[in-house]
């Protein structure tokens, strides 16, 4: 195995998050594939619109399907 670093990205969930993700997120590298996504819409919408768009997502104002391209994608599928 390769000690080579690889930068993580972790946070808390709740119990009923967790056993949503384990039930809907099965196959492997499916969660990292997912949250990649979602994490680079979050960052480009931040450079470009700045702390206003993490303001609406924080506050719950406005849903991320909302806002974040590839959610408004998947609701047009």
């Amino acid at each position: 195995m390769s000690d080579e670093y690889r930068p993580r990205f972790s946070f808390e969930i709740t119990e009923a998050q967790k056993e949503r993700a384990d039930r809907l997120l099965t196959t492997y590298g499916l969660r990292k594939a997912v949250f990649s996504n979602i994490l680079d819409d979050v960052l480009d919408l931040l450079e470009e619109y700045g702390g206003a768009s993490l303001g609406l997502l924080i506050t719950g104002k406005c849903k991320p399907r909302d806002i974040l391209p590839t959610m408004k994608q998947a609701m047009k599928e």
